[in-house]
């Protein structure tokens, strides 16, 4: 009989705090995408959330609450969005009963972590990496973009005006992310710590 593997976190280290921002690992998160299909699709899509969810899907790079707080609709493309939500196993579920006949619903969870960059200094940190304006005026609570970090492909998502980043991250990159973002919490650019033989 062939041996099960055993589930395991896609980074093993403890949060680390320098200066008052931490960067952790957020715990096991449940995230579908959700995909309109062409024509009326979009439309019942949008009605349908909105009325099980008490939200309009954003039609622009924001993310929205539902009314009960523990279910985020983050934009990801024209007809495209991105749920993320608690792990309870039931958000897949209660999605494609709502409207898995008018989208495409792919659960994303295992694919996919978040790395969550946090406290007053978290904007100076992430901009190490990040190749967006961060700046308060333009990027405030609830902004998302599809970018890099360095060379990594992510979703960022702030998440509080503290400031509070989001970093939704192939999982097999989580690592790497984490490397990058505690080299740049600790006052460098990836640049500074890259050195060729």
């Amino acid at each position: 009989m062939a041996d099960l593997l055993s589930a395991t976190l896609p980074v093993v280290s403890d949060p680390v705090t320098v200066g008052g921002v931490t960067l952790e690992l957020v715990p096991p998160t449940s995230i579908v995408s959700l995909g309109a299909f062409a024509g009326a699709g979009r439309d019942e899509l949008v009605g349908r959330v909105r009325a099980e969810f008490g939200v309009d899907l954003p039609d622009v790079s924001r993310a929205v609450r539902s009314s009960y707080g523990n279910v985020a609709f983050l934009w990801n493309g024209p007809t495209q969005w991105l749920v993320v939500g608690e792990d309870s196993g039931e958000l897949f579920s209660r999605l494609q009963k709502c409207c898995g006949d008018v989208c495409a619903l792919t659960s994303q969870g295992d694919s996919r972590t978040i790395l969550r960059l946090s406290g007053m200094g978290a904007r100076e940190v992430a901009t190490r990496l990040l190749p967006i304006d961060l700046h308060g005026q333009v990027f405030s609570t609830d902004c998302v973009a599809s970018t890099l970090a360095g060379h990594i492909p992510v979703i960022v998502w702030q998440t509080a005006q503290t400031p509070a980043y989001d970093f939704l991250v192939f999982r097999s990159f989580a690592s790497s992310l984490f490397h990058d973002l505690s080299v740049a919490l600790n006052g460098h650019t990836f640049s500074e710590t890259d050195h060729y033989a």
